[in-house]
């Protein structure tokens, strides 16, 4: 026999661990104790050693499904009796780390109890366990027990503290646990009447989206817009008040088997849609069954489960299989998640407020995420992703992986990232920082993260662009700054989020990114890693962005600078649905270069591509023109244009000459789509191969 203490790291905390442990024990007749630190979970346990290497097996292989263990270490201490196996009250020690666990989607257990009226939770919609329920989005500190998060104010009943307390129960030691008769409560604003019946709420609100209104419901990290997705006037409402003419409107589904009545989705998109992340899963929509409203322009579009049994619940009485389901927010803002903020900058949209009074302490938006084949990426990463670090590999005897550090991000799509000790924890999606408002939710996550993770960081990272508002944030910290390439940071994170060390080519396909000259613009780059230096060896040939930013609004300026700089402007003017005014303009910014800066961008070739195709005017969100260039693809077409490389420059002179052709002999667009992408892959492929020759590199 030998006493043993284990400390596990990862997400341990506030997913069942120390109960699952504790039956573990229980069940192999071990004897210690098991407690929440500020590191994890910390385990001693007084055994034979076959035995203790039975348990950590077990421990691996048995986990609670919303756990990850990322390490462990055991080390032997002195010889300790112990009566039973308990568990400890948390404790908490500085300068340590723990993960905060993300926010889960309902499990199938809490979803089955509050549909069959014999429970106690039937019809509740705040129901939970230690599988599911609010994680990220409601904790104060760590570490993670209930006086540290929003439900402190609710004090259990004698029923929930029973199961709390109950070893044997899927609550042990849930910390959000909650019934009707203790947790949090419904409150509707229906049109000024306040209906504080949770049922009769449900009902209101979904007979409210059955009659074609939009209504606001407060969910997990904030609010949502809801209505029917098959009813044109409420999403030309919707739309206008969005501001959103084209960009699909996400759906919200009850469950898998509805949503395969519709659509065919892999085994990637089945597992993630399943998971207990539930993010919107963007999909192929051949036949949609709702309105083309919900997206006029391409086939992709999001569709989520219904992940808080708030949500399950008023899908049950919702007469469509869908729901639209759109982040409640204005134009570019943060969303909304408060009861004062929703009726004030919602009100807009709707008079019919769906609130409850369980606070919201970090907003997180709905993850986006895509799938290809056995794999998947996040478009946005937020609930069910947010905090969770990025485990980066220490360097032997470097000196420097103790010193904590802020990384600003970039303005568009903006998040952030501490690191410390070889972690790299990623902050929930905040947005594009071009507003007061969401440059105030920018630095309310870098309050929220710093205290909630005890970060201490000794200098910040940023861009080269020292116009960003996150590079500006970061200079105001009074912090050693260090300024990196937009698209080198790109390819390192690419590294470090595959978890790959070694010698690399890397390539970067983007919208902008200041060069490192800090005069023109980059974002169509291929570069080689080699040890910790990083070369660019290659780039898409440069052409003018005439206007500055405006380039990235009006994709048809772009499409003249190209046809403009290639001799093409005569054959293909007709195609860029441009008056003479605005192409003199355009002209003349090209040849004076009055606000105009070189680029080598991937976003705008692209876009100027799909401008000419598509007579696409003006872009209503970033990269539009592209997206929905691609969407309309002939994936059976196996042509391609004449992308080519003249020495590191990759010129699209003759395939744009070639797309001019194909649009005056009347080809399909999605044939003239699929030969524009086809060769420029090609060509790209045909780079890297020589690349990796010449610097003798394997992995791209």
């Amino acid at each position: 026999m030998k006493t043993a203490i284990l400390k596990v790291q990862g997400i341990v905390q506030g997913v069942g661990f120390r109960p699952f442990v504790k039956n573990l024990a229980d069940s192999m007749g071990l004897k210690g104790w098991v407690i929440n630190t500020s590191e994890g979970v910390e385990i001693k346990l007084t055994a034979h050693p076959h035995d203790l290497d039975k348990f950590i097996k077990n421990l691996f292989s048995l986990a609670p499904p919303i756990s990850q263990i990322v390490s462990y270490s055991l080390n032997e201490t002195e010889y300790e009796d112990f009566d039973n196996f308990s568990i400890r009250p948390s404790k908490k020690f500085v300068g340590s780390i723990t993960l905060v666990t993300p926010d889960a989607c309902i499990c199938d257990q809490c979803k089955t109890e509050i549909t069959s009226i014999k429970e106690k939770r039937f019809n509740y919609p705040f129901a939970n366990c230690t599988n599911c329920g609010p994680r990220y989005s409601i904790i104060k500190t760590i570490p993670y027990d209930r006086p540290n998060t929003s439900m402190d104010s609710f004090k259990m009943c004698s029923f929930c503290y029973n199961e709390y307390n109950n070893p044997q129960d899927r609550r042990y030691h849930a910390q959000p646990i909650a019934c009707p008769d203790c947790g949090p409560s419904l409150k509707l604003n229906y049109k000024g009447e306040i209906i504080t019946s949770t049922s009769l709420a449900i009902k209101k609100t979904a007979e409210s989206v059955n009659a074609g209104e939009i209504v606001a419901v407060k969910g997990l990290g904030g609010y949502h817009l809801l209505c029917d997705p098959y009813n044109d006037e409420v999403l030309i409402k919707l739309r206008n008040l969005k501001r959103r003419k084209t960009k699909p409107i996400a759906l919200m589904v009850k469950n898998l088997n509805i949503l395969e009545k519709y659509i065919k989705l892999s085994p990637t998109q089945k597992t993630l849609f399943e998971s207990p992340a539930a993010p919107i899963i963007l999909a192929d929509w051949v036949k949609p069954p709702f309105s083309s409203l919900i997206s006029p322009a391409t086939r992709k579009i999001g569709v989520m489960r219904a992940y808080t049994p708030l949500h399950f619940l008023l899908l049950e009485l919702v007469n469509k299989d869908f729901v639209a389901a759109t982040s409640g927010n204005l134009y570019d803002e943060p969303i909304v998640i408060d009861e004062k903020q929703a009726e004030d900058k919602l009100s807009i949209f709707t008079d019919i407020f769906l609130h409850h009074n369980r606070d919201i302490i970090n907003r997180v938006d709905d993850s986006v995420a895509a799938c290809w084949e056995e794999t998947y990426t996040l478009i946005r990463r937020s609930r069910g992703f947010a905090p969770f670090p990025v485990m980066i590999k220490l360097p032997v005897n470097d000196n420097k992986t103790d010193v904590e550090i802020f990384a600003a991000g970039a303005n568009l799509k903006s998040s952030m990232a501490f690191y410390k000790s070889g972690y790299a924890f990623l902050s929930q999606y905040i947005g594009d920082l071009d507003n007061i408002e969401t440059e105030s939710f920018y630095g309310e996550v870098f309050g929220r993260m710093k205290d909630l993770f005890g970060f201490n960081p000794k200098m910040a990272v940023k861009d080269l662009h020292h116009q960003y508002r996150s590079s500006i944030f970061a200079d105001n910290l009074g912090l050693n700054v260090s300024e990196v390439q937009h698209h080198i940071a790109h390819f390192a994170s690419c590294l470090c989020e595959n978890g790959f060390y070694g010698d690399a080519i890397g390539v970067v396909m983007d919208g902008f990114g200041l060069g490192n000259d800090k005069k023109n613009g980059w974002g169509g780059e291929f570069f080689v890693k080699i040890n910790s230096g990083i070369t660019r060896v290659a780039y898409i040939k440069p052409v003018l962005q005439p206007g500055g930013d405006a380039g990235t609004k009006y994709p048809n300026r772009m499409a003249f600078s190209y046809l403009y700089s290639a001799g093409l402007l005569e054959k293909g003017v007709k195609y860029l649905n441009m008056e003479q005014k605005e192409q003199a303009l355009v002209k003349f910014a090209c040849d004076s270069r009055i606000n105009s800066i070189y680029t080598t961008s991937a976003g705008r070739l692209f876009e100027a591509a799909g401008s000419l195709v598509l007579g696409h005017t003006q872009n209503e969100y970033e990269g539009e023109a592209a997206v929905n260039f691609e969407n309309i693809i002939t994936e059976s077409c196996n042509q391609k244009y004449s992308f080519g490389f003249h020495q590191n420059e990759l010129c699209w002179v003759e395939a744009f000459e070639e797309l001019l052709s194909d649009l005056e002999g009347g080809y399909e667009k999605g044939l003239i789509a699929a030969k524009f992408h086809n060769g420029f892959i090609h060509e790209t492929v045909k780079k890297c191969l020589e690349i990796s020759v010449k610097s003798n590199l394997d992995t791209v």
